[in-house]
């Protein structure tokens, strides 16, 4: 099981982070279990630690997201939304959208998403 650190001490495993959020100097990361657990460490530093680069993926500049838990997405007024499982909603700024689509190309949930809105 792939652990991400947040101190020496303390770890989580990645298949139960959601997203993480920038927050200045610190990042707030939601997990599957509805906690909110903040780090003393900028988001660029955490989404280094995150050894697997092809579950999550920066969406804009305050939000890296775990795509394992991507609902869907949608355009609207010119914008990427993505739906997470528990049904909250990120804008992919223009500037990542290539690496999104990049990464959703990849990931065998993606294709699983497509699958269905072709079969609805």
């Amino acid at each position: 099981m792939k652990n991400l650190y947040l101190t020496k001490s303390s770890q989580i495993a990645l298949k139960e982070i959601l997203y993480l959020k920038s927050d200045e100097n610190y990042t707030a990361i939601y997990t599957t279990n509805q906690e909110r657990l903040m780090v003393a460490r900028t988001l660029r530093v955490m989404q280094e630690r995150i050894e697997d680069t092809q579950s999550f993926i920066r969406i804009n500049n305050n939000h890296v997201v775990n795509i394992s838990f991507m609902n869907g997405w949608r355009k609207e007024d010119k914008k990427l939304v993505i739906i997470l499982e528990d049904g909250q909603e990120f804008v992919v700024s223009r500037r990542r959208i290539s690496d999104f689509r990049e990464a959703i190309r990849k990931s065998p949930k993606a294709i699983l998403l497509k699958n269905n809105k072709m079969n609805s």
